[in-house]
């Protein structure tokens, strides 16, 4: 009976602690892999201490978790104090119940709420820009305080209220006696309050995400980070906070186990002590960040010197842009590449906050919602079309701009926007099929849209988790008009979709790169720089990118733009200028379309010489794809194809 014990103990552990032994190992590994390790290496924790942008959001995160910690704990001690003297046992059990409501109420319910109710009174004052450090702060406090709460009570209830009332018949004032009889019998619990709550803050995403604004912390960067596989900086980082809980706990233990009698003291010093290494934490981070951030700018001046094309002034330094991109959709300074947004502050001294999205959609939401607003965006051509006709975008002075001249002709004057007044182009390419050739027959493959239906391969086929481009592949394999506006068109797409539901291993976006590089699945519909970047990684890792192979279907495929534009609210339109004529010029657009490998307009980049993707079959064919860009479709039919979608996914 021992042995079996033992043996379920043994398991237990191993549950909990083997996902976090594995990260561990691999924030050691020499490369980027993260199914084969290749070599022990420090290399991830060296980058981790030069990669300024992490550290300035785990500033972020701690300074918001400390603040949360301490004002909820200071709060809750006072409701605690205030529930626990009321008379009326009605209204104390009443009181109660209230206060455990947002421990049982879903996240994403509170978020949502609390988002709503900052932007409704952000409206009432006047302001739309409300979401950012402050209602981020407010969240974490509310949804801390219960906790708080729960701690002290029982301390409370526990403490002799005899004492209390002899200390006020010795002429204690209220607050004295509170202070020198109440308050060192719930010291324990107002500690463990305060540790409860740090770590609910620290470890919180889905209130987060829906009351940041612009105010990026570890929880909402990292899910803006999966575009590209995760960097394993972030495994060395989150090796680190977990080596540094593990010697707390230690802490903990060998303090308790010196004395007895000295137990609880013990435990009170510990916690002192977490709460002194958490503030230690925040003031090293911050004072790192700070000096990397200015040793960084001054490298970064010293790489640009002579290799931009015009003069930049700092006139409008110490000015904030806030832009608005798909995530990892810019060079960042990771794998060595040129941080362009703090190239951008490097020269002009304005600073750039920068927000990432998934999808149109999302970003569509943000931006409708309303509790944030963006200087600049970079949407999805028929993503631009609907900004322009709902009027969230304003002109662009294209007098402002100097390299201009530098995008392609053949990408100016889209049918997204026609006059070229609202939008400039970034990059863009063709949707395609990315198949994994050791594991798929070559005789299946015809160069056809066929082989996502191909029930040959069933459980090993993925599909875009995007109502538009999940629509498009069976549109483009039936024949149908990707912009049709016959409802009977959707409907039958909608069936040929339905028709591979029982053929998919599942719906994917950014979680396509960890299975196809992974080699857990072996066909997909994604876009040809996605596939590109899975090839460079796998070579990269394992050098297996040979692995992988792409094709544009026959039957016609998607074009598509991203482009930039401003948007009608944009605080800062003169900075918004300067950025865009940076983003143009060709030293920058070459960082930028080596990092993506997506298809770059800029003229200056294509016939660069040094351009490891110039004349690629797939970014620039040299014959004539069959393709169709997407345009904005009527109110009818959006919602009509929004509903099939809602359908498909929620049977599927």
């Amino acid at each position: 009976m021992k042995t079996l014990g033992k043996l379920f103990v043994g398991i237990v552990f191993a549950v909990l602690y083997a996902p976090l032994a594995v990260m561990v190992l691999f924030s050691f590994n020499a490369s980027a892999s993260t199914t084969t390790f290749t070599g022990f290496s420090l290399r991830w924790y060296q980058n981790l201490f030069t990669d300024f942008n992490l550290m300035e959001v785990l500033g972020n995160t701690l300074i918001i978790s400390v603040l949360a910690a301490t004002l909820a704990t200071v709060l809750g001690v006072v409701a605690a104090c205030g529930i626990y003297r009321m008379k009326s046992r009605a209204l104390k059990n009443a009181v109660n119940t209230v206060t455990n409501i947002p421990l049982t109420n879903p996240d994403i319910i509170t978020g949502v709420s609390l988002m709503l109710l900052f932007t409704f009174a952000g409206a009432a004052i006047g302001r739309s820009n409300v979401l950012g450090f402050w209602t981020l702060l407010l969240a974490h406090i509310t949804f801390n305080l219960p906790y708080v709460i729960l701690n002290v009570l029982p301390k409370l209830y526990q403490s002799d209220r005899s004492l209390y009332e002899a200390a006020l018949d010795l002429g204690c004032t209220p607050f004295r006696a509170f202070c020198k009889v109440t308050f060192p019998s719930i010291v324990p619990g107002i500690l463990s309050g305060f540790i409860m709550a740090f770590t609910l803050s620290l470890d919180d995403f889905i209130i987060s995400y829906y009351t940041n604004g612009h105010f990026s912390i570890l929880a909402t960067n990292l899910y803006t980070a999966v575009k590209k596989p995760i960097r394993p900086t972030y495994y060395a980082l989150y090796t680190l906070i977990f080596l540094a809980i593990l010697v707390l706990m230690l802490t903990v233990n060998l303090m308790q186990l010196r004395s007895e009698k000295k137990k609880g003291a013990s435990t009170r010093s510990v916690k002192v002590l977490c709460v002194l290494v958490a503030l230690v934490m925040v003031v090293s981070v911050c004072v790192f960040a700070g000096g990397s951030r200015q040793n960084t700018l001054q490298d970064i001046r010293d790489e640009l010197e002579g290799k931009l094309e015009r003069d930049y002034t700092t006139d409008l330094a110490g000015t904030t842009l806030y832009v608005y991109n798909w995530g990892e959709y810019i060079s960042d300074g990771a794998d060595d590449s040129l941080d362009v947004n703090l190239a951008f502050e490097a020269v002009t001294g304005i600073k750039v906050v920068y927000d990432t999205y998934d999808s149109n959609e999302a970003m569509y939401s943000t931006i409708s919602g309303g509790g944030v607003n963006y200087d600049i965006l970079i949407p999805s051509d028929y993503m631009v079309s609907r900004l322009l006709k709902e009027g969230y975008l304003q002109k662009i002075d294209y007098a402002a701009l100097q390299n201009y001249h530098y995008i392609d002709e053949q990408y100016k004057y889209p049918e997204y926007d026609p006059t070229s007044e609202y939008s400039i182009p970034y990059a863009g390419g063709y949707l395609g099929v990315i198949y994994n050739n050791t594991m798929v027959d070559p005789a299946d493959v015809d160069g056809t849209w066929s082989l996502m239906w191909n029930e040959k391969y069933k459980g090993q086929i993925l599909n875009m988790d995007n109502a538009r481009d999940a629509f498009a592949t069976a549109q483009f394999a039936l024949g149908i008009d990707v912009n049709t506006t016959n409802l009977a068109d959707w409907d039958r797409a909608a069936q040929k979709i339905n028709e591979q539901v029982p053929l998919l291993q599942g719906w994917v976006m950014d979680q396509v790169f960890a299975k196809m590089e992974g080699e857990n699945a072996a066909i997909t519909a994604y876009y040809a720089g996605d596939y590109l970047t899975m090839v460079g990684n796998m070579d990269e890792n394992n050098g297996t990118g040979d692995h992988l192979s792409f094709y544009l279907p026959k039957e016609g495929t998607n074009i598509f733009f991203d482009a930039f534009c401003v948007t009608k609210d944009a605080q800062n339109y003169e900075a918004a200028m300067l950025y865009l004529d940076f983003m143009m010029e060709p030293y920058v657009a070459l960082q930028n379309a080596e990092y993506i490998c997506y298809t770059c307009p800029n003229t200056g980049v294509t016939e660069n010489d040094d351009y490891s993707l110039k004349g690629n079959e797939f970014l620039y064919p040299e014959t004539e794809v069959k393709s169709t860009y997407y345009i904005n479709l009527d109110p009818a039919v959006l919602s009509h194809y929004e509903k099939l979608w809602n359908k498909i996914k929620s049977d599927g």
